[in-house]
């Protein structure tokens, strides 16, 4: 438990280590030029984000959830798609499509508002995926309550469902800044200004990777200030508080015939946008840029992309389950903690966590070449699963709980007392219960992976490109063409962990 707690603890200890020596110069050009934009930049991202998510993902939760409709059962389960299809993809999509540059429109998508557009589309479905489940699992009395008392529609909405989903939607719409905050390849394709270029500017452009771990800092320091302000939105509520006691399910009012197919036109034109255009704007693509494809390269790409995705997934999922048993088996405070601090990487961006552990095995190397030794392990394939094993274990590890609540005292108690042997009871008990779960676990940290641009694009071996890496190549290059087939083959895995969350909400 102590070595996955390190791991999270250990990259940051070197980030705040590297002010020990400052290029002053180099400090001082930042400052000049662009540490008051970042800082503007990132406190506007965060502020879009959270607007766009919420009054989107919580919107359609409302209308889902209480209102019956023409096509309602399509859309419940169908606006979750667009999950599937990562922000950048959204990002270059929109400028290949929709910018004034291609289109001769007035208004260009190369600013402020085509960033947060492309994040909304892409993560609106935490909080609508959320607040949904919020509100059904509510029950229905609540709500005739407030009917009794007389309540509008409006007043429905604003003082009784609102506020019993206030948690939930905060949680969606922090999960969805937490990504933006994270996020690379969107605004590299945008050209918007945050602490992930300038940390890896700062690396790859002037060579100081004592001054990206500084930046890094910087960006920690506004991790750390969201959840803050995370807590101070949800006053001492936690999402899960708002379910109500023998709750089954609400009664669905049915919208007057033209509310409904006003409804129904607006749904289908957001999934439209969201996802069908895109969709079909990345098969085109692929289309026309058949002849310039090489697919070796390419099969090479997606066969080294799957392969790390799989050993990253593999060793997630196992440290994720060890961690689960524990935290099931041994309530200790200072366990609890462990497993706390180990999971919080997922908080982390991945180029913190990229920064922290290059400078962690820069002094390993240092200290391995000082003793003789000529193991290396900068610029090698240990360094980036280790970054997605810390990034990814707060995922698995939920997976993995979900997973244990279903193997109770009661059905190990029956095993023991009809004589199974430990081994026994392992493959004729435990993994029938446990294996869907596992299954479930590595899927949804498999796409994870290679959906995780900033800390393979900073710690990736040379050479090794993967999915995500050759979407931002091609793509910073202006081709969008040849994006598109390895966009293709992200957002055809990302379905998969999108089919598990429908699954697992579903009510």
């Amino acid at each position: 438990m102590l070595v996955f707690a390190g791991s999270v603890l250990l990259p940051l200890g070197w980030l705040f280590q590297s002010w020990s020596s400052i290029d002053f110069e180099l400090w001082q050009h930042l400052w000049d030029t662009q540490l008051t934009t970042l800082l503007w930049n990132s406190a506007r991202l965060a502020v879009g984000v959270f607007c766009g998510v919420v009054l989107l993902g919580a919107s359609l939760a409302w209308v889902i959830a209480l209102h019956d409709f023409p096509g309602r059962s399509f859309f419940e389960w169908a606006l979750v798609l667009p999950f599937a299809i990562p922000a950048y993809v959204f990002a270059f999509i929109l400028l290949g499509s929709l910018d004034s540059s291609v289109t001769g429109w007035p208004i260009g998508l190369r600013n402020y508002w085509g960033v947060c557009l492309s994040f909304t589309l892409a993560f609106f479905p935490y909080v609508y995926l959320l607040t949904k489940n919020a509100l059904v699992s509510q029950g229905d009395r609540v709500y005739e309550v407030a009917r009794t008392l007389g309540c509008s529609s409006w007043g429905l909405l604003f003082r009784v469902a609102m506020p019993i989903a206030w948690p939930s939607i905060v949680a969606g719409a922090s999960l969805a800044v937490m990504e933006a905050f994270a996020d690379f390849g969107t605004v590299s394709i945008f050209n918007y200004l945050t602490f992930t270029t300038a940390i890896y500017k700062a690396w790859f452009g002037f060579f100081s990777l004592q001054t990206a771990a500084q930046l890094a800092t910087f960006l920690v320091f506004i991790v750390l200030l969201w959840r803050g302000l995370e807590g101070f939105m949800l006053k001492g509520r936690s999402p899960g508080n708002e379910q109500g006691v023998g709750a089954s399910g609400v009664r669905r009012s049915r919208l007057n015939p033209t509310a409904g197919w006003c409804v129904f036109v607006m749904l289908s034109l957001l999934l439209c946008f969201s996802f069908i255009m895109p969709m079909a704007r990345l098969v085109f693509w692929v289309i026309e840029s058949m002849d310039k494809q090489s697919f070796t390269d390419l099969m090479a790409i997606f066969a080294r992309s799957f392969g790390l995705g799989a050993a990253g997934a593999a060793i997630v999922t196992l440290g994720a389950f060890f961690v689960a048993v524990v935290a099931r088996n041994d309530v200790r405070r200072r366990v609890i903690t462990a497993i706390r601090i180990a999971t919080l990487g997922y908080a982390l961006p991945g180029s913190i966590l990229a920064v922290g552990l290059m400078l962690v095995f820069a002094s390993v190397d240092s200290l391995n070449s000082q003793l003789g030794f000529d193991t290396r392990f900068v610029g090698g394939v240990f360094v980036l699963i280790m970054a997605y094993v810390v990034r990814f274990l707060a995922v698995g590890y939920s997976g993995a709980l979900s997973s244990l609540s279903l193997l109770q005292q009661h059905i190990i108690d029956a095993a023991k007392v009809l004589g199974a042997s430990p081994i026994r009871r392992l493959y004729a008990v435990y993994l029938p219960i446990l294996t869907p779960g596992i299954g479930a676990t590595f899927l949804l940290v498999l796409v994870d992976i290679l959906k995780e641009m900033p800390a393979t694009l900073l710690l990736r071996p040379f050479g090794w490109d993967t999915l995500a890496v050759s979407i931002y190549s091609y793509t910073a290059e202006g081709d969008w063409a040849l994006a598109a087939l390895p966009a293709c083959g992200l957002v055809v895995m990302g379905l998969v962990p999108v089919y598990i969350l429908v699954k697992r909400l579903s009510v």
